[in-house]
């Protein structure tokens, strides 16, 4: 999957007729879809459906455009197409308009089916097939890409009880069957939280997202290859965390570490000269950085932009914004800046926090339309070295794992696992 996605479901429904008095006949399937919005999504109207049927021996298609053009997402409507029996792929393309948080939202939509199998006997109905189709905006290319295969926000606790930091890192996995380069990714926090909402101005949401750290993965376009399947890791300190806490991990193997020069020193991190490190480019701090150890922001994972580097995205993405604070009947004006990430470039967005504390989601339902967590209340010490970590979806005939992702994290990630850097998807 790539950037931008929302879960919806399509029931489709395929029936097939022959002509008795000619066994030879083209077999006609009459398909009627039934589309039906998530629960958190309301007044969704589907308009402009397409259904194409790929043949998969033949490569050939048929596209057949849905009436009426205008479709409420609970109407269900017919539409038939004279096709040959065999193995399909089938996808579902129209445009939705809904309501989510209080907003109005516009986007295309996208479901997709693979290896249905079509056959022509005679009165016959196949089994109802469910589509997971997914809504994206306008710049969304189709097929897979690099997705957070697992976060580990929480840190550690010492077997004295204390809490242990610089052990955090993100596992980020090639879902698509093609080898891709993890160069110019990028790793971004979000300003804001998803345990406290305020109005802020100007909304950006539904460009982009605004973000308070971001850090890249350095190369020219090809220097980090990273097969399909496979995962890179992330840290904040390639170090051999065992030795000061045997309840940590080792993470000399890690492929990337986030380095910060602190301007204090009484807050210094940790380099190890044989891991490379991810090119910082912007972080609120002025000591070291980590993820928040209870989860309250949402992590992106992004593609800096074509042309773009450092100075231009500096140059380009601040973000100033203002915003009323309300503090015991009273009205405080606040102002304060950052930096944002376009929605088309982001690849991966995910939703954190704990149970007792959510609020709200801070990136646009088209990148997540979910969350997930570590910990039940607040100051749980019950998540430290727990992480969040994304489902398997399926395994293909050579042994690929296909990781879940519907853009819906309360759906795509199992919350509080035990955390392992080098876990085996299976």
């Amino acid at each position: 999957m790539k950037t931008h996605y929302l879960m919806l479901v399509f029931a489709l429904l395929i029936g097939f007729t022959a002509c008795d008095d000619d066994k030879n006949s083209v077999p006609q399937v009459t398909v009627p879809i039934s589309l039906s919005a998530p629960d958190s999504v309301q007044n969704a109207v589907i308009s402009n459906v397409t259904a194409t049927l790929k043949n998969i021996a033949t490569g050939k298609e048929s596209t057949v455009v849905a009436a009426p053009n205008n479709v409420r997402a609970t109407t269900t409507f017919d539409f038939t197409v004279t096709i040959d029996e065999g193995l399909y792929n089938i996808t579902v393309e129209g445009d939705i308009a809904y309501t989510f948080q209080d907003k109005e939202w516009t986007s295309r939509v996208r479901g997709y089916k693979g290896n249905v199998q079509l056959t022509g006997n005679s009165g016959s109905t196949t089994p109802t097939v469910a589509l997971e189709g997914f809504l994206y905006t306008d710049n969304t290319t189709t097929g897979g890409d690099f997705v957070i295969a697992e976060i580990f926000f929480t840190g550690t606790e010492t077997p004295e009880g204390k809490q242990y930091t610089g052990d955090k890192y993100f596992r980020i996995f090639n879902n698509s069957s093609d080898t891709l380069y993890a160069d110019r990714l990028m790793i971004a926090e979000s300003q804001f939280q998803t345990v406290k909402k305020y109005d802020y101005t100007p909304d950006i949401t539904a460009n982009a997202l605004a973000v308070q750290a971001v850090y890249v993965v350095p190369g020219n376009g090809k220097d980090y290859p990273v097969a399909p399947g496979k995962s890179i890791l992330i840290c904040d300190n390639a170090i051999d965390h065992t030795k000061a806490n045997t309840n940590s991990f080792d993470l000399t193997k890690a492929d990337f570490e986030w380095y910060d020069e602190s301007s204090n020193p009484n807050f210094t991190d940790v380099n190890n000269p044989d891991v490379p490190d991810m090119d910082k480019y912007y972080c609120y701090t002025a000591t070291i950085w980590g993820p928040h150890n209870r989860g309250f922001h949402a992590y992106a994972l992004a593609r800096l932009g074509e042309n773009e580097t450092k100075t231009s995205y500096l140059k380009n993405y601040a973000h100033a914004y203002t915003y009323n604070m309300v503090i015991g009947g009273n009205t405080y004006p606040m102002s304060d800046d950052g930096y944002k990430i376009p929605n088309s470039w982001i690849l991966d967005a995910v939703n954190c926090s704990i149970k007792s504390e959510f609020v709200w989601l801070v990136t646009s339902p088209s990148l997540d339309l979910g969350w997930t967590y570590c910990g039940t209340v607040d100051k749980d010490a019950s998540r430290y070295g727990k992480s969040v970590r994304r489902k398997v979806e399926s395994i293909t005939e050579d042994g690929r794992v296909i990781l879940k992702d519907t853009n819906n994290s309360s759906v795509d990630f199992d919350a509080e696992v035990k955390a392992d850097p080098y876990y085996v998807f299976k």
